[in-house]
């Protein structure tokens, strides 16, 4: 009953035409208005082969903006789904097919399947016994979401407080463990009320065996009651944790580059660090007040019923405990606003040196960089120390007042158990003092708890500047997939980054033709380096249209854009983990051989085969094991890999020995074979022999031709053809270069 023919119009390898799941939610997707690329949920859930299981293709649901829900049917619940449909069936192998209607009209009524995977994608009828021997029941349900999802809203107080209540279940039966609790809480004091005020007057043993095994009783349920509880708290925790996690990560990355650009990476991550204050703060301190504040709605009533003037002295004493935290909220949170601004340039100096350690080094900057290093220490100490003498003031205030409660209980409670017509007795006042220290604990954890709050409103405020900034235009919003080959426009283009006075592009236009090879050249800062940023998308505020395939930058997803584009810089970045993780990065699914073809095709072949571990060699941090050109050769390979219908190539060889350059140089027509290609280079010799160069100054398009053309009647290029090739005599247009690649501005 499935169909083992591919029809994916994102052109799928054939590990993906076997996923059934993911063509059959695209295509329920796409019945609710939301078209999602098979390839793309591929690539961004690491689904490699096979079908996904249902909890990851619920996610995946989920985080496309659709709502899900699992469920059993039978036979019977078909006919009767109306405008649930279409839905997802589940069927025993693993496989998916789309239910899209339930026909009642003849002698034997017929479940409408389509197959994600049929050409045509026809409907087939399958009647009951058909359908059983394939299917157990598994279905999900799927609709279109329209309200604003906990991930979508602002991140602050509200965000955090919802994410805890989505595990209210368990937390709900953590506040009954600690109500519980708080029961228990009332036996010892009762226990000695009873015993000073009965087993002792009356001299009744039987009492006390009563009383003992009730002890007795009582420690093993509050064990087990505090193990649940301990153990509901490590599970609820662990799994806000989880997702925070994944929220904080989603939300960083996808930011725009402009933010990286111009925020210290040290501000970022002690920004981010801050986080986990806050989680600390909502499940330790906040949770276990609230928590240990539940013993309040027993403990009160019980010091009422023992002894009423007893119960208002020690209310009293607990509301001035509040208003002298409340007195210092103040304060606190300018004195905590100043370790965060300390803390931050320190953090931010520290990771400045970490990434900059080679120039230290090379540089000898280690005794200034020793004092510069002692100066943020001395301002972060100052902030912390002030803070710290601010809030030990309140503390000390505290203090007495805490230990006050207990001793005026006893004090007031023995004037009123000896003084004339007796109000309470002494097993009572004994009962009422135990119950008064309990009680109190909550009421010195909340006024605590207000201290700490200020500490929290700040961390939040810090995470908040990160992850509550715009994201990325067009990522992750349902933009249009075109089949891109490489044909690009550029009409009127003006782009100005933030903060410069001069736009860095000024109403430039041009044409690329699919399969051409176009060199782009010009001074440093004349704009070469912005074209390509801006055709990755990298930055959307531009005026004017830039187009692929005649379709509209702005309007094409982002994911399936840049999926499509290969990019090669002067100084690329390798990530921990082995040569072969590092070349297939972009295609997790990639098999070794087409690894090994893509560092074939890059040149990078001949240096990995020596390695004593091939492919399995590990990169280090930093990529110091190995040399410019073999990073370069391995960033190439990468690009190569995914097949990129466009190719950037920015100053790509321009650092490199002449033994690398000359390897990488040998490849490029086989290279650009099939794709266009963009080579972005000061030396004008790798750019000879393509099919056009554009000359770009102070952000124009100042020529475009071939090199001979150029070299006729371009001053610009003309002017640093010769004084790059000083040997030749103007007027002289032989000896070219093979095609190379370089690149940069």
């Amino acid at each position: 009953m499935q169909s083992t023919t591919s029809n994916d119009p994102q052109g799928v390898s054939p590990e993906g035409a076997r996923t059934t799941s993911l063509h059959a939610l695209a295509i329920v997707a796409r019945h609710h208005g939301l078209h999602l690329s098979v390839e793309q949920m591929r690539r961004d859930y690491a689904v490699e082969a096979g079908e996904p299981n249902t909890r990851l293709l619920m996610k995946i649901a989920e985080d496309s903006g659709l709502t899900v829900r699992s469920s059993k049917l039978s036979w019977k619940h078909l006919s009767r789904l109306g405008k649930a449909l279409p839905l997802l069936l589940r069927l025993r192998d693993g496989s998916t097919m789309v239910l899209v209607s339930f026909r009642k009209d003849g002698d034997t009524p017929a479940a409408m399947l389509q197959d994600p995977l049929s050409p045509d994608q026809a409907c087939i009828a399958v009647d009951e016994i058909r359908l059983a021997s394939v299917w157990d029941g598994d279905a999900i349900f799927v609709k279109r979401r329209y309200r604003v999802t906990d991930e979508e809203r602002p991140f602050g107080f509200a965000w955090l407080i919802g994410q805890i209540l989505r595990e209210k279940k368990i937390f709900r039966d953590v506040g009954i463990s600690a109500l519980v609790l708080s029961l228990f809480a009332l036996i010892p004091p009762l226990v000695f009320m009873v015993i000073l005020d009965r087993v002792l007057v009356h001299q009744r043993l039987s009492t006390l065996y009563v009383l003992v095994a009730g002890i007795g009783f009582m420690l093993v349920f509050d064990t087990l009651f505090g193990f649940l509880r301990r153990h509901l708290v490590a599970l609820g925790t662990a799994k806000v944790d989880a997702r925070i996690s994944t929220y904080i990560f989603d939300k960083m990355i996808g930011l725009p580059i402009d933010f990286f650009e111009r925020t210290p990476t040290g501000v970022i991550s002690y920004r981010l660090n801050e986080v986990w204050r806050i989680r600390g703060f909502l499940t330790g301190q906040l949770f276990g007040t609230l928590l240990d504040s539940l013993t309040l709605v027993v403990l009160i009533p019980a010091m009422f019923v023992l002894s009423a003037p007893l119960a208002f002295m020690v209310l009293g004493v607990a509301s001035i405990m509040f208003l002298v935290v409340a007195i210092y909220i103040g304060p606190l949170a300018r004195a905590y606003g100043k370790v965060v601004e300390a803390e931050t340039r320190k953090g931010a100096f520290m990771i400045e040196v970490l990434h900059g350690m080679r120039t230290v080094k090379s540089l000898a900057l280690e005794g200034r960089k020793r004092l510069d290093w002692d100066v943020r220490v001395a301002e972060a100490v100052r902030a912390n120390t002030a803070m710290q003498f601010l809030s030990n003031q309140p503390q000390t205030i505290l203090q007495p007042l805490e230990k006050g409660i207990y001793a005026g209980t006893l004090a007031v409670g023995a004037y009123l158990a000896i003084g004339e017509g007796a109000i309470v007795n002494g097993g009572t006042l004994v009962a009422f003092s135990m119950i008064a220290s309990r009680a109190t604990q909550p009421f010195v954890q909340i006024a605590a708890l207000l201290q700490q709050f200020q500490e929290v409103r700040g961390a939040v405020a810090q995470v908040g500047k990160v992850v509550n900034q715009e994201s990325e235009q067009g990522l992750g919003r349902q933009g249009v997939r075109p089949v891109i080959k490489g044909d690009i426009s550029f009409s009127e283009v003006r782009f100005r980054y933030p903060g410069a006075q001069n736009p860095a592009l000024d109403n430039t236009t041009f044409g690329i033709k699919a399969g051409q090879v176009i060199g782009i050249m010009g001074r440093s800062g004349s704009g070469k380096t912005t074209v390509t940023r801006l055709l990755q998308g990298l930055h959307q505020n531009y005026d004017g249209l830039i187009k692929i395939d005649g379709v509209d930058l702005r309007e094409i997803d982002l994911n399936h854009l840049r999926s499509n584009l290969g990019v090669v810089l002067q100084d690329n970045f390798l990530f921990n983990g082995t040569i072969r993780e590092n070349i297939m990065a972009a295609k997790r699914s990639a098999s070794l051989e087409e690894v090994m073809r893509a560092a074939r095709l890059a040149g990078a072949e001949e240096f990995i085969e020596r390695l004593p571990r091939g492919y399995e060699t590990v990169i280090e941090e930093g990529s110091s094991n190995l040399s410019g050109g073999q990073r370069q050769r391995i960033a190439i390979a990468r690009a190569l890999l995914v097949d990129p219908a466009v190719l950037i190539l920015d100053e790509a060889t321009s650092a490199l020995d002449p033994d690398s350059e000359a390897i990488i140089n040998n490849n490029l027509t086989r290279i650009a074979q099939g794709r266009t290609m963009i080579v972005i280079s000061h030396r004008l010799a790798s750019l000879v022999n393509c099919d056009q160069i554009i000359v770009m100054e102070r952000g124009k398009l100042y020529d475009m031709g071939k090199h001979d053309e150029l070299l006729q009647r371009c001053d610009v290029y003309r002017h640093l053809w010769f004084q790059q090739n000083r040997h030749l005599s103007p007027g002289s247009t032989h000896d070219r270069a093979p095609l190379t690649s370089a690149a940069n501005s």
